[in-house]
């Protein structure tokens, strides 16, 4: 790359960005230097070997070069994905020099060494440019910070849920409850089940964050045309005098049946 000064800087700024961005432990300086090496760099080196033989005026090589590492970025996750180890943040960073750096040796190529080639060239902006460029880069840099921040949830509301659904296609008087548990921890629970006037139903479970219980239960042969009601009551064993939730719901008998 002699004689092309900006493409050695180009390579130069992708290899000590790639070298930050996977070694240093602080995210917030990783992102600061990640930003470049995925919004700008790769793009520049594909616009220099593409644009070789003519000089883009202005911001359109920001634009150009914004566009193209998106561009990169896209097919890059395609590739990454199916490679050996997945999507890392080393195979990000290989992966984007290696386009810098292609990108660059093609566009040298292309010049050629003759001194006064035509290249790419970065503009000489304004100061109110530079400072509002400056401004955006901070905001996006803040926002990846806050996106990868990692926050405490201990003071966040889950919920329970509870509900009773029949089986319309099962052919017979048969249904289903099903609890579950969006609350942040582990929950004991009673349920308690009445079918019309039969005997009460017991179940005791604990459900992890996440987690659901269902049961199936039939409920039992009836005249054809009549509706079956069906209760559920749902206790935290640990406060057996609340009830956390009750669902009624009615189950129809099956077709024929007498």
């Amino acid at each position: 790359m002699k004689g092309h000064a900006d493409l050695r800087i180009t390579t130069a700024a992708a290899l000590i960005c790639a070298a930050v961005a996977v070694a240093v432990p602080l995210e917030a300086v990783r992102l600061a230097f990640a930003a470049p090496l995925t919004l700008f760099l790769p793009g520049y080196a594909i616009a220099a070997a593409c644009f070789a033989q003519r000089r883009l005026p202005g911001a359109q090589v920001w634009v150009v070069s914004l566009g193209l590492s998106l561009c990169a970025l896209a097919l890059g996750a395609f590739v990454l994905n199916y490679a050996p180890g997945g999507i890392r943040t080393i195979s990000w960073a290989l992966l984007l020099v290696l386009v810098v750096l292609a990108g660059c040796l093609v566009a040298a190529a292309r010049r050629g060494a003759a001194a006064g080639a035509r290249r790419l060239r970065l503009p000489r902006p304004r100061p109110l440019a530079v400072a509002l460029t400056g401004a955006g880069l901070l905001a996006a840099v803040a926002a990846l910070v806050l996106a990868a921040t990692t926050f405490t949830v201990e003071s966040a509301v889950g919920h329970t849920q509870l509900w009773v659904l029949p089986e319309p296609d099962s052919g017979s008087s048969e249904f289903k409850v099903g609890v579950g548990n969006q609350e942040q921890t582990a929950v004991p629970f009673d349920l308690l089940i009445r079918i019309g006037d039969e005997p009460l139903i017991r179940r005791a479970f604990t459900l992890d964050p996440g987690e659901t219980e269902i049961l199936r239960l039939d409920a039992g042969p009836t005249p054809a045309g009549t509706q079956i009601p069906v209760v559920a009551t749902l206790l935290r064993q640990n406060q057996t005098d609340e009830i956390a939730l009750r669902v009624q719901n009615w189950v129809p008998a099956p077709e024929g049946a007498g």
